[in-house]
């Protein structure tokens, strides 16, 4: 940490740990799962290589992350168990942005981000999780996947809470094949469920295909809906 503070608050604290510029952008990309050094740089245009190796090594010695060791090769940078129970507060902050730019000026960029369909499938990916949030299903457990433009994520949801992952590793009970602008004119209501539906290949359960696609479509007025039978398998 180069700089401190000073402050005997808990909050004060927690940023002289997490406040630099990009790091709160390098835990959002390390939630998806491992990334290499250079996946990283790439994800993260601006940031340089000096910048990021300094907040790589901030990160580590704080116990946030774990940098992969000399005998992984092609392992990435993950995040520890501490660093992965900072999801839901960056979570809760993402959610906001989008409430508040959502009633900016369209002038803003923020209010452009929301308004293109050129964003990168990590991003959208996260969204889908952002978005579950306000579709809740506490007694609805499964593992699904969803590929965003032949970028393949898992989905898994428990408890009422959505976690999600790159690849598509892990068994799946459900499996939609979409692309970026059709989940984003989706999440801007552009277009409503049968039309979204009709631009994307579903299988897998029902009820679990429903519960994704009111995550996507973000409108709670198709909790209801019935979508036509498709292939069955048991929930985990």
């Amino acid at each position: 940490m180069s700089r401190t503070y000073n402050k005997d608050c808990l909050l004060a604290h927690a940023l002289d740990l997490l406040g630099e510029r990009w790091t709160f952008l390098i835990l959002r990309d390390l939630f998806l799962g491992p990334q290499r050094f250079g996946d990283l740089a790439a994800g993260l245009p601006g940031i340089g290589a000096n910048l990021l190796s300094k907040r790589l090594k901030e990160l580590e010695q704080a116990d946030i992350i774990v940098a992969p060791s000399s005998n992984e090769a092609g392992a990435g940078y993950r995040l520890t168990p501490m660093g992965e129970g900072l999801r839901p507060a960056i979570r809760e902050m993402m959610c906001w942005s989008i409430e508040y730019f959502m009633e900016r000026p369209e002038s803003s960029p923020a209010h452009e981000c929301i308004y293109t369909d050129h964003l990168e499938p990590d991003s959208v990916a996260l969204a889908v999780e952002l978005f579950a949030r306000y579709c809740p299903e506490p007694d609805l457990s499964y593992v699904a996947h969803i590929t965003i433009d032949d970028f393949s994520y898992t989905y898994y949801y428990m408890n009422g809470e959505m976690v999600t992952r790159r690849g598509a590793d892990t068994p799946a009970v459900a499996n939609i094949t979409t692309d970026v602008a059709t989940i984003m004119q989706a999440f801007r209501k552009e277009l409503n469920l049968d039309e979204a539906k009709s631009r994307m290949k579903l299988s897998g359960h029902d009820k679990v295909i429903t519960h994704l696609l009111r995550c996507i479509v973000h409108a709670e007025k198709h909790a209801e809906k019935e979508l036509a039978p498709t292939a069955h398998a048991a929930v985990v």
